[in-house]
């Protein structure tokens, strides 16, 4: 009898176990993965940034370009007037009201006859988070011209990249 009660007491102490270990040993859930695709940011310019005439003596210069088109000059340059200045004019379009950033070269080259000057110091109005509404906006940009000593006239032209992102 002593045996049987044993055995009875041993039986139930590994039945627990395997109940015990079975119920607390998993656990599972089917979970949801969700993803909302928006429209991609695209960029087009309306107006190309131009600097507008200007004139330099043998020390050379620069001509800042504001966003709103007005020019300031440092050094022996001169901004002639006259000539057409305009700040760049960019408009970007993408989903709703969703932020994103502006981006810019260090610097670009513009050149005439294989005589070259430098832009740097891009500027934007868009503010420090620019953001789209109803799925647009627009902003202006502008910069500085490095003139060379000397510089010889021409009707400079170049490019640069300038790059949107949603935040």
């Amino acid at each position: 009898m002593k045996n049987n009660k044993l055995l009875t007491a041993a039986s139930l102490a590994v039945l627990s176990t395997g109940l015990y270990s079975a119920v607390a040993s998993a656990a599972s859930v089917t979970a949801n993965a969700l993803a909302n695709v928006i429209t991609p940011l695209a960029i087009a310019e309306s107006n190309g940034m131009d600097f507008g005439d200007v004139s330099v003596g043998t020390a050379g210069g620069t001509i800042v370009l504001d966003t709103t088109g007005g020019r300031s000059v440092t050094g022996d340059a001169e901004a002639v007037t006259g000539g057409t200045q305009a700040a760049g004019v960019y408009n970007v379009t993408g989903s709703g009201t969703k932020a994103y950033s502006i981006s810019f070269p260090a610097n670009a080259t513009i050149s005439s006859a294989g005589n070259n000057m430098t832009v740097d110091n891009f500027t934007h109005d868009a503010g420090v988070t620019p953001a789209l509404s109803g799925g647009a906006d627009t902003f202006n940009v502008g910069a500085r011209l490095n003139i060379n000593p000397s510089q010889p006239a021409g009707a400079y032209t170049g490019t640069y990249t300038l790059t949107v992102n949603y935040q």
